[in-house]
């Protein structure tokens, strides 16, 4: 009886420590500007941490439904999940926007200033936008890529930072956001078998979904719905892939 249960215990300690094993994962850090500062890469589940290189290149240990959380004082913080499909390809992609201040609370007052500094900040209320009758929207606020862009196409701005060509990097940054979006679905969305099968490569699966992404109806293929008709659409671009490409 003791042997049993002795047994019984060693296996559920075993299986606990296989659903605990975790990967070395690789990845890269992306900016808009390019510029890549040491940003704080915290695995919050398992209470581990790393940074990255000056390439913005990182390695860290991770197992699914890991949080991982990237911050640094330049940059919005980020928090991933790492599900099946990232643990899979060892690889992520992480683009961070840059950081910016928001006034969060305004004073407002007609009082007189004495001169003393320390009492006249006393004096002055504080108000937020409620207490002064500005109304509070429910709309989230832009990201940081969208102010940019709207701050760099009003105004004088707008031939200044046409000339020096910001406009065109902003918008590029964030095509490229959504783009990379596209193909990650593309690829999660069937297994690696499948492009196996088509005579792509393993290692030329994301280029090949990159390759399919062009079209700009891509995106109408990706929903679940449509599964039948993304087989058919990667079946009829791969002949033209491989022979281009490979």
């Amino acid at each position: 009886m003791i042997k049993n249960f002795l047994l019984l215990l060693f296996v559920l300690l075993s299986l606990s420590s296989v659903g605990q094993e975790r990967s070395l994962l690789q990845g890269k850090i992306l900016t808009p500007d390019g510029e890549i500062f040491s940003i704080n890469i915290v695995n919050l589940t398992s209470k581990t941490g790393t940074t990255n290189n000056s390439k913005g290149e990182f390695e860290i240990e991770v197992a699914v439904n890991d949080t991982l959380l990237f911050s640094s004082v330049q940059y919005e913080q980020r928090e991933i999940v790492i599900t099946k499909e990232v643990l899979k390809k060892a690889f992520l992609t992480v683009l961070l926007v840059e950081k910016i201040d928001e006034l969060k609370e305004v004073s407002i007052s007609n009082i007189s200033l004495s001169g003393n500094l320390a009492k006249d900040i006393e004096d002055i209320p504080t108000l937020t936008q409620a207490d002064i009758g500005f109304p509070m929207s429910d709309v989230p606020p832009p990201t940081s890529i969208e102010r940019k862009l709207t701050t760099a196409s009003s105004g004088m701005d707008l031939l200044f930072n046409t000339l020096k060509g910001k406009i065109k990097m902003l918008k590029k940054a964030a095509a490229n956001e959504d783009l990379s979006q596209l193909v990650d679905a593309g690829e999660a969305a069937l297994p690696t078998s499948f492009f196996e099968e088509l005579l792509i490569p393993k290692d030329k699966i994301r280029d090949f979904i990159y390759f399919c992404a062009e079209d700009p109806n891509f995106h109408t293929y990706l929903p679940d719905a449509m599964r039948l008709e993304l087989v058919a659409y990667y079946r009829k671009k791969a002949p033209e892939f491989v022979k281009e490409r490979i």
